[in-house]
């Protein structure tokens, strides 16, 4: 009678052990720690199994009857709980998620109360007249604090106190690692609260970092100010514009690494975003400047200059006489060369696409773009191009030529075929 009842035991326990999840099993000492003595684990468990026998055996006739009417009573409710023996879990697991969201969410709003705090504490220091070194230390204090803060960290109100102070700091003229670390703060706080933008505009942040920018005396700064203008720039362009921002960017480009380039660019490309209809001689003065970085051979610096173009273009195609005035400005030649299969920079689809669009848009507000395009055999440059590339069946040409782009050739040869024969007429 023992022997069966401690044969069921095992039985039962062994069911119950494998029917449970992985997650719901008893860890094993054995499986998650290493032995330290020389005993092997099957010495282990039998050492084990061989004491739980002999515990049970001396309880075996105290406790034999009720054991059978438990195991009688376990197997008539597993059967009718078979189909979910912890009915209680699925709700477990969905408050246990509720209260781990509620406590991340208590946790977090925490957090932004105290580096909203500490930013606070940081703004007072910086307000007062300290000396340099405090100055210094509080802006390193918060240029980490910002570099790890959440939006929620920061307020409308603290974001318009801080940015009159820092921007007054960015004007520090004796000392430049003050100078350094007020517009890395403005970098930061653009980055982590963008609506912080607005407020830097209205304390002429803008023009600080351009006047920065125009008169470069320490290069690290100036980096710092193309890195703050980019912020800015991508929900402030018409400040920046207003500001001169273009120019001020590209007039010391080439004093920069190449990433640091790139970045100059993008602030010309955020800005080009939204030109104005009016008051083009604001953005055509950097068209000069632009078409000699066309030169460059690096492919991403290449197709940011093509995109400002581009959008400049698109801004001025109404316009004959600004149509005129890009074309003098030799940008004529300089998209030519790059549309040329055997250009150095190989551009992507859709850039490449839009500088045949820009050319087209020349030639149809410019006579003398025409001619130009004829004197550099665009017939010849034309052929190469749709002769690599297969209208009638599609194939993929070797430039990433699309539909568009095809459509882009048809209507440049268009307006070149409609020139010549006004130019014959006449």
């Amino acid at each position: 009678m023992g022997d069966n009842i401690m044969e069921s035991r095992g039985q039962k326990r062994s069911e119950i052990g494998d029917g449970l999840p992985a997650d719901k099993r008893a860890c094993s000492s054995l499986e998650f720690r290493p032995s330290s003595s020389s005993a092997s684990p099957q010495k282990l468990v039998s050492s084990s199994n061989s004491a739980l026998e002999a515990h049970e055996g001396d309880m075996e006739t105290s406790s034999s009857s009720a054991s059978v009417s438990a195991l009688a009573s376990g197997r008539s409710e597993g059967d009718g709980e078979r189909d979910s023996p912890y009915g209680s879990c699925d709700s477990d697991d969905v408050n246990d998620g509720d209260h781990r969201y509620s406590g991340l969410r208590e946790f977090q709003r925490s957090r932004s109360y105290g580096d909203n705090s500490k930013v606070t504490v940081l703004l007072s220091s910086l307000s007062n007249e300290a000396e340099t070194s405090g100055q210094l230390t509080a802006l390193t204090e918060l240029c980490e604090l910002l570099s790890f803060c959440t939006e929620d960290s920061i307020s409308n109100t603290l974001a318009d106190q801080l940015a009159p102070v820092l921007v007054q700091l960015a004007k520090h003229e004796n000392n430049p690692d003050i100078m350094l670390l007020a517009i890395r703060a403005l970098t930061y706080l653009c980055d982590v609260f963008p609506r912080s933008s607005s407020f830097l505009v209205k304390h002429e942040a803008v023009a600080t970092l351009c006047q920065r920018l125009m008169v470069i005396e320490y290069l690290d700064v100036a980096e710092q100010c193309l890195q703050a203008l980019e912020k800015i720039s991508r929900d402030q362009p018409h400040a920046c514009l207003q500001a001169g921002a273009i120019m001020a960017v590209l007039g010391y480009i080439d004093f920069f690494s190449t990433t640091v380039q790139r970045t100059a660019l993008s602030v010309v490309g955020n800005i080009c975003k939204k030109l104005p209809s009016e008051h083009h001689s604001i953005f055509m003065e950097a068209v000069p400047r632009l078409c000699d970085l066309l030169q460059y051979e690096d492919q991403q610096l290449v197709e940011l200059v093509v995109m400002c173009l581009i959008r400049i273009v698109e801004q001025v195609k109404d316009s004959p006489e600004m149509l005129s005035q890009l074309y003098g400005y030799g940008l004529i030649h300089q998209a030519i060369h790059l549309i040329d299969l055997h250009s150095r920079v190989t551009l992507n689809q859709s850039t490449y696409t839009g500088l045949i669009g820009l050319v087209a848009k020349l030639a149809s507000g410019s006579a003398g773009a025409v001619g130009t395009l004829f004197e550099l055999d665009i017939g010849s440059i034309l052929k190469d191009v749709l002769s690599n590339t297969d209208l009638s069946h599609g194939m993929p040409p070797p430039r990433g030529v699309d539909k568009n782009c095809n459509q882009g050739l048809r209507n440049l040869v268009y307006i070149n075929v409609a020139f010549c024969e006004v130019k014959l007429d006449t």
